[in-house]
């Protein structure tokens, strides 16, 4: 049994429309869940989800975040905006937003603080690559990422959440092993307490993210250092994600 509930993030991507909010919306307020769920829908999308959630104690997050607080700097979306429409969390780093956009470690560490800093529970996403992985160098990924992200932030009272998401195994289909997984945690929550201390570092949970179905959530969520999942296509299914869900459910507190 898990000290503490898991976390399951939805993360919709470009994809979603209202057919989907209300198809997933109806699917969870008919359940009762141990676990914390969040689902991060496209912008556009936030308020809609906020709307229909608001009685429940499912999560609405954003799938990205500014690096800036306000100014000139068209099409941008601040913490602070997306704490004042109903979000609870933000991901920040994502696999995708580092390569088709070409997000730097030194941007997530400013977009970790504007999170903090409005109240939003960053969840920042950390992997390698299909190449990295082949030649070794995980850790080597790993070290960098979170060392350039992390130092020096105000966690006093404040919730933060690291994502591991193995480039190689998001949208492909070859999801990492539940004891690769288990073991690249175990690294990651080594660095924390390198980074943060061992208080701190024992309150920020860490995700798996990348190719997570029903059939292998079960499996990944026994092990010891997972605390939660980070879907994403399995997502867009309602009723796929909510069997997530409840799978969840089996190791909360």
């Amino acid at each position: 049994m898990k000290k503490r509930a898991p976390l399951v993030v939805a993360n919709w991507k470009l994809n979603g429309g209202t057919d989907l909010i209300c198809t997933s919306v109806a699917s969870f307020l008919t359940k009762s869940f141990k676990a914390e769920i969040g689902i991060a829908p496209p912008y556009v999308y936030i308020s809609d989800m906020v709307s229909f959630l608001r009685n429940s104690a499912i999560m609405v997050g954003s799938q990205n975040v500014s690096k800036f607080a306000s100014g000139a700097f068209t099409g941008e979306t601040s913490a602070q905006m997306l704490k004042e429409v109903g979000c609870g969390f933000c991901l920040i780093g994502h696999s995708e937003r580092r390569q088709v956009f070409l997000e730097n470690d030194a941007s997530c560490h400013t977009k970790i603080e504007r999170a903090l800093t409005a109240e939003l529970m960053p969840i920042l996403c950390v992997g390698e690559n299909n190449q990295q992985h082949e030649l070794g160098l995980t850790q080597d990924i790993l070290y960098r990422q979170l060392h350039q992200a992390l130092p020096g932030l105000e966690l006093q009272g404040k919730r933060l959440c690291i994502a591991y998401e193995p480039v190689w195994a998001i949208g492909t289909g070859k999801a990492a092993t539940a004891e690769q997984v288990q073991q690249v945690h175990e690294y990651i929550h080594q660095e924390l307490v390198e980074i943060l201390g061992a208080e701190a570092a024992g309150q920020v949970q860490i995700l798996y993210g990348g190719s997570v179905k029903k059939d292998n959530a079960a499996e990944l969520l026994a092990m010891p250092n997972v605390d939660g999942l980070l879907v994403g296509g399995a997502s867009l299914d309602p009723e796929h994600f909510t069997q997530i869900c409840s799978i969840a459910n089996d190791v909360a507190p």
